[in-house]
């Protein structure tokens, strides 16, 4: 099975611009992300892809040559053509992808290694990093809830059945589905299969709030 790690990285943000180049609690979250992608262990090959010259120069500070892909500028502009986005990846031999968001500081490289281990093991046919959450969750107006339907049921939130979300932190799919369908996986039993993990691994950076918040808890972390 050949696995290969995959980050692409844009500076084309529309909620906020640049936001991998903007300091980051001494650094920045390419940077940190081109060093994690550098420090893992166990894969065929990883790659770090991008347009923008500041990231290629960044990336070459601590990447071999081979492990820098040059994206074409349409690719950074798309959020909905999958083929576009990941095309520079087809002619790779591999088997497993996984794709590495570059906006979760704090997701650990062995988190990555652990999930990697258990899709070798247990050949799932896709894999995503989740968080598990107990509460109470409802479609929408409290008319349609999606667990603990009943009211005499509603005791508290320990005793709910769990939700998961999609953390978006790293999402694994294989190469012949993936371009064959222009899809993921199929939304079936394990696949994906949902890899389970910590809260502060999951802290994503979309806006402006949510990089004060991560680059808040990481100071906080490396004190």
């Amino acid at each position: 099975m050949k696995v290969i790690a995959l980050v692409n990285a844009r500076l084309a943000s529309s909620r906020l611009p640049n936001k991998l180049l903007k300091p980051f609690a001494n650094t920045s979250l390419a940077e940190i992300s081109i060093k994690r992608l550098k420090n893992l262990k166990n894969f065929n090959k990883k790659y770090f892809a991008a347009y923008d010259e500041p990231l290629l120069h960044l990336a070459k500070k601590y990447l071999d040559d081979d492990s820098i892909l040059t994206r074409s500028k349409e690719s950074t502009q798309s959020n909905n053509n999958i083929l576009l986005e990941f095309g520079h990846v087809k002619d790779i031999d591999f088997d497993y992808c996984v794709w590495i968001n570059s906006c979760h500081a704090h997701l650990k490289a062995e988190t990555i290694e652990n999930a990697v281990y258990l899709l070798r093991n247990k050949s799932y046919p896709s894999m995503t990093s989740a968080i598990k959450h107990y509460s109470w969750f409802y479609e929408n107006n409290g008319s349609n809830p999606i667990n603990m339907k009943y009211p005499n049921e509603q005791k508290n939130t320990q005793q709910s059945k769990p939700i998961f979300e999609v953390a978006h932190a790293f999402h694994i799919w294989r190469k012949e589905h993936f371009f064959n369908t222009l899809t993921v996986w199929n939304n079936k039993h394990n696949d994906p299969y949902l890899f389970e993990i910590d809260k502060i691994e999951a802290l994503d950076v979309d806006d402006e709030k949510d990089f004060i918040i991560s680059e808040s808890v990481y100071k906080n972390i490396q004190e």
